[in-house]
């Protein structure tokens, strides 16, 4: 019995498609990759902007609180007097919040605590 040729693909041709069918995915998927990346970094700078919106309106509300603190103890013990006790509480919450931020950073990064 002779063998009669067909018409089907030889493994070189087999396997130039499958290197292309590889390069045309791998294509595609840095596409989708960059894609991705870049709604979500739009999506990020969206939410960074957010952030610093609410971070300087609570500024701004702390600073009015501060400023109510002073009034209501100013006809107690004098403006100059009730500006330094807030100002020292202040401070003083300042410090604290201060120290347990850096603890925590240096518990972080393995440092001593």
């Amino acid at each position: 019995m002779a063998s009669t040729p067909t018409d089907e693909p030889g493994i070189a041709a087999l396997a130039m498609q499958a290197v292309d069918d590889a390069k045309r995915w791998a294509r595609a998927e840095v596409a989708y990759g960059k894609a991705l990346a870049a709604e979500r970094g739009k999506d990020a700078g969206i939410g960074v902007g957010l952030a610093v919106a609410a971070l300087a309106i609570a500024q701004a509300a702390l600073a009015a609180l501060l400023v109510g603190l002073v009034l209501t103890l100013a006809p107690q013990v004098g403006a100059g007097v009730a500006t330094l006790i807030v100002v020292i509480a202040a401070l003083i919450v300042v410090a604290f919040l201060g120290w347990l931020g850096v603890s925590r950073i240096r518990r972080a990064f393995g440092g001593a605590a």
